[in-house]
């Protein structure tokens, strides 16, 4: 996103860079040439050839619809089979040639092609209708396509068909041990597929059905709890909080490990940007809980009990994210800015469980007003204007709510913006003493960083 402020940006940097002799003259002017080219328009074809796929696949199951009654059951399977087998083979041609778009593009027909054969061939032996089992059978066989061809389009298919089954597979109550791997299996297939195999898409895919097993987990351990809203709010605070965290904090993490252990970090550009995603993910969800946290706890309940901490869905993601948030401080006290990273998130993460603690608007108030501004802060710091959204609209609907609650009372907004204006001059000479501490260490080679920005 943004990128039009990239581009300008990139050209300031490029022409300082070029003054103090970091980069040529010439490898400039290519940097510059290669980012012209690679704007949305060059996208385009693949975008317009990926929706015409889908309309060619819909043409094929509407055209057998339309005459089911001619077309004998013998033709319809062949037919099935022969679309199949002729798009990967098409694939395969075209992967042959150095084509990788087109043959993407195959594979994807023939896995809607699988897709619509599963329904047809149910309508044909007029099986009973099992969403969550064809759901099952779907995501399997997108799978196998995927890892075989390296099909960006197919696992997508496969993250969509997993996320069906998880949700309309039989109804909530005890977790079964054998779904529950299951399902595991099909997230680290999907995961892992979007790291080999690196596209926005898919990886995307991959973190939504990630949630989707964590909140079917969540489900069936919160329905078997007989304590009332109190707990299931509790273990939501605590286990999507935590679980965000999570994803905020475990690269940076196994970064550190890496930098303190090796001298030569290794890392994929698959990893590195599937690490990116989950940051991204991570920082939308803890702002959006930081302003939930404030904004609709207080009226849900008068008497938030900690007990749903002890349940696994909560106490697993949240302790796990406590432990990395500081191991996280301890690895990086010598690179600050990965010290705010951690210390960021895990200030956000202790303002979000506040509410377990307190009811108190004022102290709820400060605190999620203080987790947002380091969250922006944070973004800033790191040149990710994600970032830096999801913390200003966050704070952004936080102040509006202050500012509806105290409308009525003169003393109330003078006390709302006090409280905003120590906590921001604050934020603003913590910041600047640790710009001027980094400024003083930026000078050896050993301080630099190796967390993704």
């Amino acid at each position: 996103m943004f990128d039009w402020t990239y581009k300008k940006r990139l050209k300031d940097d490029l022409e300082v860079w070029v003054s103090n002799g970091w980069v040529k003259p010439d490898g400039a002017a290519l940097i510059l040439k290669d980012q012209e080219q690679g704007d949305g328009r060059s996208r385009l074809p693949m975008v317009l050839a990926g929706i015409g796929m889908m309309c060619v696949a819909l043409a094929v199951f509407a055209f057998i619809a339309a005459n089911w009654g001619v077309i004998p059951k013998t033709v319809k399977l062949v037919g099935i089979a022969c679309l199949i087998v002729a798009s990967h083979g098409l694939a395969a041609l075209a992967a042959k040639g150095g084509k990788r778009g087109v043959a993407d593009l195959a594979t994807g027909f023939a896995t809607l092609v699988f897709v619509g054969g599963m329904a047809l061939v149910g309508q044909i032996f007029h099986l009973p209708s099992d969403w969550a089992g064809g759901a099952f059978l779907v995501c399997l066989g997108a799978l196998v396509a995927a890892w075989v061809t390296g099909s960006r389009a197919s696992v997508a298919v496969a993250a969509i068909a997993a996320i069906t089954w998880q949700v309309m597979r039989e109804d909530f109550g005890e977790p079964g041990l054998l779904p529950g791997l299951v399902g595991l299996a099909l997230l680290v297939a999907t995961f892992a597929h979007s790291i080999v195999y690196p596209a926005r898409l898919s990886r995307w895919a991959a973190i939504v059905l990630f949630w989707v097993t964590y909140g079917r987990w969540f489900a069936e351990t919160a329905d078997i709890l007989s304590g009332g809203d109190d707990i299931v709010l509790a273990m939501a605070l605590a286990g999507i909080g935590g679980v965000a965290a999570l994803m905020v904090q475990l690269d940076p993490v196994a970064d550190l490990f890496v930098k303190w252990s090796s001298d030569r970090p290794l890392r994929s550009h698959g990893h590195w940007l599937m690490a990116r995603s989950l940051q991204d993910a991570g920082i939308m969800i803890l702002c959006i809980l930081l302003v939930l946290s404030l904004i609709l706890v207080p009226e849900i309940s008068d008497d938030l009990v900690s007990a749903g901490l002890l349940a696994l869905p909560a106490l697993v993601p949240l302790a796990l994210a406590v432990l990395l948030c500081v191991v996280g401080l301890v690895l990086s006290f010598k690179t600050t800015k990965a010290l705010a990273l951690f210390a960021a998130v895990g200030f956000a993460l202790f303002a979000i469980l506040v509410p377990l603690a307190t009811l108190n608007v004022l102290l709820l108030s400060a605190f999620s007003l203080a987790a947002l501004v380091g969250l922006c802060a944070l973004g800033t710091w790191n040149s990710n204007r994600f970032w830096m959204l999801c913390a200003y609209l966050g704070l952004t609907a936080v102040a509006l709510w202050l500012l509806e609650v105290t409308i009525g009372s003169l003393l109330g907004q003078s006390l709302f913006f006090l409280v905003a204006g120590v906590l921001l001059l604050g934020v603003a000479l913590w910041l600047a003493r640790v710009f001027r501490r980094s400024g003083q260490v930026k000078q050896s080679p050993a301080n630099e960083e190796v967390l993704p920005t």
